[in-house]
């Protein structure tokens, strides 16, 4: 027999009746909540009139209104928060690089830790897979951006003008996946909060990355160019935070 999901406990059936069951007799549920999956069509057997087993989700839909209730989302978004004030205080003049060194990795354990909670609350198969995807590539891109400044410091020697550009193109191609899969990370936690900040962010961060860029061809700017490249990295970070501050107003749904 099929039915749907209406709640941690009843099935409703395509007979018009309403069956009890335990989500352990869910064969197909493996690491899934059952909360997010209201509305999923199930096919059961009941050997009576009330009690349904041997349960299989056919169809899966996934509940977002359910999803990211207060005691779900309230984690997530703390670390967030102290991720991203984190990498604010490491931007304070006179801070020694070491203790800058360690905020920065608090920084990114926490915010991957906010991401990866989302992705398991939401059920998401692709959100913290991208965010890992991006990062990865992003540590690559940022190795080509300083061996190809370092390639420009010695270009006195022969090849080394091949060499960097080179770099240079394969570092614009992991630019442009980065972006690509960071795009996907801030759509989905836009559909999910509700918040169209997460995007304007991910933007606005675009905007920005060029301008370090610029800073290592034309040094003589360097100053002008770095002043103007952190400006718009902070309001990007702005509206991160305030993006991920948004997320409580999902609370009262």
């Amino acid at each position: 027999m099929q039915g749907k999901i209406l709640s941690t406990q009843l099935i409703s059936g395509d007979d018009g009746k309403r069956y009890e069951y335990d989500k352990n007799d869910v064969v197909n549920l493996g690491d899934k909540d059952l909360a997010v999956l209201t509305g999923s069509q199930v096919e059961f057997v009941s050997f009576d009139e009330r009690v349904a087993k041997s349960i299989y989700i056919i169809n899966e839909n996934v509940n977002v209104s359910g999803i990211l209730s207060a005691d779900r989302i309230r984690p997530a978004r703390t670390m967030a928060l102290w991720g991203i004030g984190l990498e604010f205080f490491s931007c304070i003049p006179y801070i020694g690089e070491n203790i800058k060194l360690i905020i920065g990795i608090a920084s990114f354990v926490l915010y991957s830790m906010a991401i990866y909670s989302v992705s398991k609350a939401a059920a998401s198969k692709s959100l913290f897979k991208n965010y890992i995807t991006a990062v990865i590539s992003g540590f690559l891109g940022v190795f080509l951006f300083v061996l190809a400044i370092r390639l420009l410091g010695s270009s006195e020697h022969v090849g080394v003008g091949a060499s960097m550009i080179a770099v240079l193109l394969l570092g614009g191609i992991i630019a442009l996946i980065v972006a690509i899969y960071f795009y996907k990370i801030h759509a989905e936690l836009a559909r999910l909060s509700g918040s169209s900040l997460f995007l304007w962010s991910f933007w606005i961060f675009v905007v920005s990355v060029p301008l370090y860029f610029v800073f290592g061809i034309f040094v003589e700017f360097a100053e002008i160019i770095t002043s103007l490249a952190s400006a718009v990295s902070i309001i990007a970070w702005v509206l991160l935070f305030i993006a991920w501050w948004r997320f409580k107003k999902l609370e009262k749904r």
